[in-house]
């Protein structure tokens, strides 16, 4: 094929071309230092990144607004109650579409694993965090069992970081990881965590009790809150079903009945 036989157009001319264009500061942040979460969501669709200054703005801010909130959040209903994300962002955006509202306007409880497996999970992550920076009471982020040193390793969050940042930026993430609630209780009704119930859960004040900035343990309540699942036989067991029988499938925890 000779130079001039090259194809120059695109092949879908309707798809906007991605974006190789960086945000300025003054594009990305508001006189309060805030990120604009619809700049930012724009910016992320046509697969733009930041700058590690703009990435560790973001981070640092968030995780001490996270550090501040107790184990335990109680949340007014009506909320959305979202679950596992896995770096899938045009689907997160798609759920907000499908909500009706965005925050202020209707307030979303998510229930952790933003990220590993899709191929965005930095995007999602900056993004809740941005709407968490211009919404703290209308968007709560609970911690899921990916949001971890070890899974982050297994899976594909640490590369994804590396790749198109830096070990430094994987870092900061693990720090807010660390800074996020455990479970939340939505009007004195609803019991929201990642994963499930525990033996050694009694009352709701032992949540509160459990010291989160850390990397989860593999045994005890704080590990229980993010890995226990419901027993395949939930609802018909008998009166010798064990009431928490290990969680074999997982390697840890239990699972409930």
């Amino acid at each position: 094929m000779t130079e001039s036989e090259i194809r120059l157009d695109r092949e879908c001319p309707d798809v906007p071309p991605l974006t190789s264009a960086m945000l300025s500061d003054e594009q990305l942040f508001d006189a309060e230092g805030k990120p604009h979460p619809q700049v930012l969501a724009d910016h992320f669709v046509s697969e733009g990144r930041l700058t590690e200054s703009q990435t560790a703005r973001i981070l640092t801010r968030a995780t001490a607004m996270l550090r501040e909130e107790p184990n335990l959040v109680r949340v007014k209903a009506p909320v959305v109650i979202v679950g596992d994300i896995h770096g899938q962002f045009y689907d997160l955006l798609k759920m907000f579409e499908v909500a009706g509202a965005m925050p202020p306007n209707s307030r979303f409880v998510f229930l952790g694993d933003y990220v590993d497996r899709g191929y965005f999970s930095v995007e999602c992550f900056l993004y809740l965090l941005a709407l968490k920076i211009h919404h703290p009471n209308d968007v709560i982020m609970l911690r899921g069992n990916h949001e971890c040193r070890h899974l982050t390793r297994h899976f594909t969050f640490r590369i994804e970081c590396v790749y198109k940042y830096s070990e430094a930026l994987y870092d900061a993430c693990m720090s807010a990881f660390d800074a996020l609630p455990l479970a939340a209780v939505v009007s004195d009704q609803l019991f929201c965590v990642h994963g499930g119930i525990s033996p050694d859960l009694q009352t709701l004040e032992d949540v509160n009790q459990i010291h989160r900035i850390s990397d989860p343990p593999k045994s005890g309540l704080f590990c229980d809150l993010l890995w226990s699942d419901p027993d395949p036989k939930f609802g018909s067991e008998s009166l010798l079903t064990p009431v928490f029988p290990p969680n074999t499938v997982r390697g840890c925890s239990y699972r409930y009945t």
